[in-house]
């Protein structure tokens, strides 16, 4: 079983630069993948794999071109690396599952794939062109069958992600308990009969606070030069008001989903939700986009496999929201009606518990997990 352990670290300051200078090359080779296959395309030239671009750059781009002499100092895996991935993104065009690739620009985050001679120690780790780096978390990551290693770097942070080959861990589990129904949505981003539930980030008075401070720290940016030293200065004080908003709001999903997995019940049916759909809803795509649903569906599916639970999940088209949890009878629910009071049985409760035993109740799903 393969599981990554992601924590951050402390560079010194030519570490700094070597992992800054790889990931300028990744991207830069990713860029040049995708620009080469452009031209090809425009003169009527057949597609270049990977395999076939990374043999050209080094026999042919590279002796005519000395002045590219900077690219052999970055670690070699971690630029093939960056030109299967632009190889992946191109394969999954042709397979009409995503747009065409994009044209990565220079931003505050980055990435790059490792693979090699790499330790681990209590206290650090030894990746291949970078040496022995300290870790912030100490004992935290294991010390053998290390498979890779990802450097990421967030603004002014760096953290490294290692894939560990080993044995699931054992999990306590209570007593079953019956299956549950999560009503997904915008009022509680997750909904269950039992009380769990994730509220909307709007009503969290600490994420209120710092959208509060983010709005003044953008209007202090907007009034410095760009591209100035103390405009560089207030990105990084903006950047950092984002890290904690998002931090903040992982933690509240993660302890959320873990409360509901701990109860181990027998089954969690959810909703097959249209997010790309929602998105397009001028009025609701922020709140949607607050809240992430697909993080939190994916988040779900992972705990489910860890705790061994069946995740089911029902068609979209399902109308937990408007059938009676008691009658089964159908009537229309607008989004502002937030009681079910059912006009054939006299049935009221509250909209989102209604939909909850809905989905519990549901015989046609898919198991996902």
């Amino acid at each position: 079983m393969l599981r990554a352990y992601r924590t951050e670290i402390n560079p010194s300051f030519e570490q700094r630069q070597t992992i800054n200078q790889t990931i300028g090359t990744c991207r830069w080779m990713y860029n040049k993948f995708i620009e080469t296959n452009q031209n090809f395309h425009k003169t009527g030239q057949s597609y270049m794999n990977g395999y076939a671009f990374s043999k050209w750059m080094n026999n042919v781009y590279l002796p005519n071109n000395p002045d590219k002499h900077w690219i052999k100092q970055s670690a070699s895996k971690a630029v093939k690396q960056s030109i299967m991935n632009a190889h992946r993104a191109y394969q999954t065009f042709f397979k009409n599952k995503k747009g065409y690739p994009k044209f990565k620009k220079k931003s505050g985050i980055g990435s790059y794939y490792l693979i090699g001679t790499i330790h681990v120690q209590r206290h650090r780790i030894q990746l291949p062109k970078l040496g022995w780096i300290k870790l912030k978390e100490k004992s935290y990551i294991p010390t053998n069958n290390i498979k890779s290693a990802t450097i990421v770097k967030e603004y002014d942070r760096y953290y490294v992600s290692v894939l560990v080959d080993q044995l699931p861990s054992p999990i306590f589990k209570p007593k079953q308990t019956d299956g549950i129904g999560i009503d997904l949505g915008l009022k509680e981003a997750v909904f269950t009969p039992s009380g769990v539930k994730i509220r909307s980030f709007k009503t969290n008075q600490t994420i209120v606070k710092l959208d509060k401070s983010l709005k003044r720290q953008q209007r202090k940016l907007s009034r410095k030069k760009k591209g100035s030293h103390n405009w560089y200065k207030q990105l990084l004080k903006l950047q950092r008001i984002y890290r904690r908003i998002k931090n903040i709001k992982r933690n509240i999903k993660h302890k959320g989903i873990l409360s509901i997995v701990r109860t181990n019940p027998q089954f969690i049916t959810i909703e097959n939700l249209n997010i790309k759909g929602m998105m397009r809803n001028k009025r609701l795509a922020n709140s949607f986009q607050q809240i992430g649903l697909g993080y939190i569906v994916e988040w779900l599916k992972i705990k489910c496999q860890d705790y061994g639970i069946e995740l089911r999940q029902v068609d979209r088209f399902y109308l937990s929201s408007q059938i009676c949890s008691d009658c089964g009878y159908i009537q229309p629910m607008p989004l502002n009606q937030r009681t079910y009071h059912c006009h054939h049985c006299g049935m009221i409760k509250d909209r989102d518990i209604n939909a909850s035993i809905n989905l519990k109740q549901a015989t046609d799903y898919t198991v996902i997990v």
